[in-house]
C-alpha cells in the first residue's frame, strides 16, 4: 500500500510540474482544472507520507487557513491563489537537486582533500577553506551541502564544535544570494524584486557574512587550539587546480545563465526559470565531463529524490495558502498598524525588530517562512522607510538569523544529526555569537543599501 501511495505521490508531483509549465505557453482553461486536481493529489499524498514537524505544521496551516477562509467568507479565487502561491517553490525543490548529479560525478570533491591537508596546521586557513566549500556546494545543493561536506571531512576527526561553526558560516553565506535557494526566490517573489537587480547586493552580503564568520573564528583561540590538537588529516592527496577551476566556472556559469535567462525568457515566476536552468545546465555539465550516460541512469532513480522532499513540498504549499488567507484577514491591518505605531523610530531599529522577532518565533517552533510570509504579504516597505530591495534584504536577513540560532530550523536539525549533538546546543550555544553578529551587521548593511537605492 505504501509503495503505491509513493508512486501516486511522485506521479502527481510530476504531473503538476508538467501542467504548470504547459500553462506558461498555453492559455487554456482546462489546464487550470487539471492543475487543481494534481495539486489536491499532491497535498493529500504528501500529507499522508509526511513525518515529524512537517506533518503537524502542514496540517495546522491547512486547517487554520480553511477555518479563516470560512470565517471571513472568502471566495474560491483566494483559495486557489493561496494553494498555488508556493507551487513554483515546490517545483524548485524537485528540479534543483539534479545539479548534484554532475557535481558528484565530476570528482570535484576529492580535490578539496588537498586544500584541507595543506592548511592542517593553520586552523584559520582551514576554517576558510571549509566554509568556502560549504558556501560553494550550498549555492548549488542547498542543505545537501552539509551532508556532502560531512562525508568528505568525517575521517579528519575535527572537533564537533569546529564543524558546527563551519557549517553555519558557509551555509548562512550561501542562503544570502543563491537563486537555487527557496529563501531567495520566495522573498524576491513576495517583494517583487528581480534577481538581476538583487544579485550584486546579495553577493556582497553573502561575502560579508562569510568574512564575518571567519573573523569571529579567528578570535576564538580555544576552538583554534582544539583543531590543532585533535584533527587527524590525510596528507597523501594530490593537487588538481583544473577541477577547482571547472567548479568555479560552473558556479559562475549558473549565475550568469539565471541573470541572462531572466532577461530573455518571460516566465510568470523566476523559480520556474531557475528550475528549468538547473535541469538543462546539469545535463550540459554531464555532457562536458563525459558522464551523460551516468546522468541518465541517475535520473531513472530520481523518484527517490522527489520523495525525499515531500515534507518540504507540502509544508511550503500549506504555508503559502495560510499566508495568503492571513493577508486577507484583519491581522494584516494589525501588522500594518503595529509597524506604523513604531515608525517614528529609526529605520535601523525597525529592521532589527523584524529580524529579531522572526528569529525568536523560529526559536520556539514557528518556522521563519510563516513569519516572513505574513510580513512579506502584509507590509508595504514604505511603512518602514525601506525600498523594496532593502525590504527583501531585511526578510532574507531574518531567514538567515533564524536558520543560525533556531533549534527547530532544518539546518540545525540536520547538523545535529550528523554531529550527534543537540540542535539546541548548536544553535543557542556554539553559533549564538555568530547569530548576534549577523543581526547587527545585517541592520548596518541594509541601512547602507537603503541610503543609496
Amino acid at each position: 500500500m505504501l509503495r503505491y501511495l509513493e508512486k501516486l505521490c511522485v506521479v502527481s508531483i510530476l504531473g503538476l510540474i508538467a501542467v504548470v509549465f504547459m500553462r506558461e505557453f498555453f492559455d487554456l482553461n482546462f489546464l487550470n482544472i487539471i492543475e487543481t486536481i494534481f495539486l489536491i493529489f499532491v497535498i493529500v499524498t504528501c500529507i499522508i507520507l509526511a513525518k515529524g514537524p512537517a506533518f503537524y505544521l502542514s496540517l495546522l496551516g491547512l486547517l487554520t487557513g480553511h477555518l479563516l477562509l470560512y470565517k471571513y467568507d472568502m471566495g474560491f479565487d483566494i483559495w486557489l491563489d493561496g494553494m498555488t502561491k508556493n507551487i513554483p517553490l515546490a517545483i524548485l525543490f524537485v528540479m534543483v537537486p539534479v545539479l548534484s548529479i554532475p557535481l558528484k560525478q565530476g570528482g570535484y570533491l576529492k580535490v578539496f582533500n588537498y586544500y584541507i591537508s595543506k592548511y592542517r596546521n593553520r586552523s584559520s586557513g582551514l576554517f576558510l577553506v571549509l566554509t568556502g566549500l560549504v558556501f560553494s556546494l550550498g549555492s548549488l545543493t542547498n542543505l545537501g551541502s552539509i551532508r556532502i561536506t560531512h562525508d568528505l571531512v568525517k575521517e579528519a576527526k575535527f572537533p564537533t564544535k569546529f564543524l558546527a561553526k563551519v557549517y553555519a558560516v558557509g551555509f548562512a553565506a550561501s542562503i544570502a544570494w543563491s537563486p537555487y535557494f527557496g529563501s531567495v526566490n520566495l522573498i524576491l517573489h513576495y517583494t517583487g524584486v528581480s534577481f538581476s537587480r538583487y544579485v550584486i547586493f546579495g553577493l556582497i552580503y553573502s561575502f560579508c557574512i562569510l568574512l564575518a564568520g571567519n573573523l569571529l573564528f579567528y578570535t576564538d583561540l580555544t576552538s583554534k587550539n582544539e583543531v590543532r590538537m585533535r584533527s587527524k588529516l590525510n596528507q597523501k592527496v594530490r593537487d588538481d587546480n583544473k577541477k577547482i577551476k571547472q567548479l568555479v566556472l560552473n558556479l559562475v556559469g549558473l549565475l550568469a545563465t539565471v541573470i541572462i535567462g531572466e532577461k530573455i525568457f518571460d516566465f510568470s515566476n523566476m523559480m520556474l526559470l531557475v528550475g528549468v536552468i538547473a535541469v538543462f545546465y546539469a545535463a550540459l555539465w554531464a555532457i562536458l565531463i563525459k558522464k551523460f550516460t551516468f546522468f541518465l541512469q541517475e535520473l531513472k532513480g530520481y523518484d527517490k529524490k522527489i520523495l525525499q522532499v515531500k515534507n518540504e513540498i507540502v509544508f511550503f504549499i500549506s504555508v503559502g495558502f495560510f499566508g495568503v488567507v492571513l493577508a486577507n484577514t484583519p491581522l494584516q491591518n494589525f501588522i500594518e498598524k503595529f509597524f506604523q505605531s513604531i515608525s517614528g523610530f529609526s529605520t535601523f531599529f525597525l529592521v532589527e525588530i523584524i529580524i529579531i522577532i522572526t528569529a525568536l518565533l523560529s526559536s520556539i517552533g514557528i518556522h521563519q517562512v510563516i513569519t516572513i510570509t505574513a510580513l512579506g504579504l502584509s507590509l508595504q516597505p514604505g511603512v518602514l522607510g525601506l525600498s523594496d530591495l532593502s525590504f527583501a534584504l531585511t526578510l532574507l536577513a531574518s531567514w538567515i538569523v533564524a536558520m543560525i540560532v533556531s533549534p527547530f530550523a532544518p539546518f540545525n536539525i540536520i547538523a545535529g544529526g550528523l554531529l550527534k549533538e543537540s540542535p539546541f546546543h548548536i544553535g543557542f550555544k556554539w553559533n549564538r555569537l555568530f547569530g548576534i553578529l549577523v543581526v547587527i551587521f545585517s541592520g548596518i548593511y541594509i541601512i547602507f543599501v537603503n541610503s543609496f537605492i
